[in-house]
């Protein structure tokens, strides 16, 4: 038997290795994967966009002592104009730049300055900047990213069970957590109370599911973890950080809860 002719086996594209790695990690079709590197490092936004939305992020942990430490994903997606910034209460957006400093090389798009802003309280707050970095950005912010994503994800719980204990009271409203973006999508009727959202990774072999309480937090399928936020709930069951926008969606029609906020975005700026 002649030796097999690698040529008869092409190697899969960048692309097609960008979107098997999209649906195993559970992402979006749009979102562009930073680390691992299966394409150019975006040193500009582009023209049509305002910033790159976090999506995960992967920080290996202490188990290997020879790995801790090191960005296994970093993921995003493109933004087309900036948000409202109540409307994305815990997002992260990324904005690489023209370097402000002058480096003498007006053409050279190898460098550039990369801005980090946080969704919170109703504005697109700073959280770093960082001057004149090379490709090697995202390896570079990731950990302060995935440090973020942790912090407001922590407090949003903390906040959560607080809310939860206030309303326990006697005399006190069961409803004290309304007032979050999803409680907000409830009230415009585009999500319902009891309604069932899944999120599929791994391919489609991992499938979770989750239910709306009426007080806007997901109860997982277990009946018994209860999150604030749809990025808590994502994270708790990935072991990763991820922007729960852009992973759950809806069962009965399979629309993501991103796009049900856009709905409630346009619906208020008639």
């Amino acid at each position: 038997m002649p030796p097999d002719d690698p040529a008869t086996h092409p190697a899969p594209s960048q692309d097609d290795e960008e979107t098997a790695l999209l649906r195993w990690e559970g992402l979006p079709a749009d979102a562009t994967v930073l680390v691992p590197s299966l394409g150019p490092t975006p040193m500009r936004v582009p023209d049509n966009a305002w910033a790159m939305l976090v999506l995960a992020v992967d920080i290996l942990g202490e188990v290997d002592p020879d790995t801790a430490g090191q960005v296994a994903l970093f993921a995003g997606s493109w933004l087309a104009d900036q948000p409202p910034a109540d409307l994305h209460e815990g997002d992260l957006v990324i904005r690489p730049l023209p370097p402000e400093q002058d480096l003498g090389r007006p053409d050279d798009n190898h460098v550039a300055d990369v801005e980090v802003l946080l969704a919170y309280r109703g504005r697109w707050m700073p959280i770093g900047r960082w001057a004149g970095v090379d490709e090697r950005w995202p390896w570079t912010l990731a950990p302060t990213v995935a440090a973020a994503m942790r912090l407001y994800i922590d407090a949003a719980e903390t906040l959560s069970r607080e809310a939860v204990l206030t309303s326990e009271r006697p005399g006190s409203s069961p409803l004290r957590w309304a007032g979050t973006v999803l409680s907000d999508l409830m009230s415009a009727d585009l999500v319902t109370y009891g309604e069932e959202l899944v999120w599929e990774r791994c391919a489609g072999e991992v499938r979770h599911t989750a239910r709306l309480r009426i007080d806007g937090t997901f109860l997982l399928a277990d009946g018994e973890r209860v999150f604030a936020t749809p990025s808590a709930a994502a994270t708790a069951l990935s072991g990763k950080h991820h922007h729960g926008w852009s992973a759950w969606r809806r069962t009965s029609d399979g629309r993501f809860l991103a796009d049900l906020r856009a709905e409630l975005r346009a619906r208020r700026e008639r």
